[in-house]
């Protein structure tokens, strides 16, 4: 299995001031129910991103609360406005405490 809590965010390249532009984010993340059985019949444990909160120069944009019904690796997408240039961070946690950041620049001219 590749690396869990591992992301991918894209913003477009080229954003103007006030647009509202689209980030896009997959999470490497096994997303288990705890309701599938593997092979050998035996239970696999629940394992799900619960939260995803999005900041932009360290002001919170907004939270994604999750559960157990999203499919494994998942995408979201966000709609935000720019107003200025800074860094976008996205937190993100799991119910078994693991927790994960990615941060990427946005440029807006």
């Amino acid at each position: 299995m590749a690396r869990i809590g591992r992301a991918i965010v894209r913003v477009p390249k080229k954003i103007k001031k006030g647009d509202v532009f689209k980030v896009q984010m997959v999470i490497t993340h096994p997303m288990e129910t705890g309701r599938r059985k593997d092979r050998h019949g035996k239970t696999i444990p629940a394992h799900y991103i619960t939260k995803v909160e999005f900041f932009f120069n360290d002001k919170k944009v907004t939270t994604l609360h999750t559960g157990p019904a999203i499919s494994k690796n998942p995408y979201f997408a966000v709609m935000m406005k720019a107003t200025e240039s800074g860094k976008l961070t996205i937190k993100y946690e799991d119910n078994k405490g693991g927790k994960w950041e990615k941060s990427v620049p946005v440029k807006v001219s």
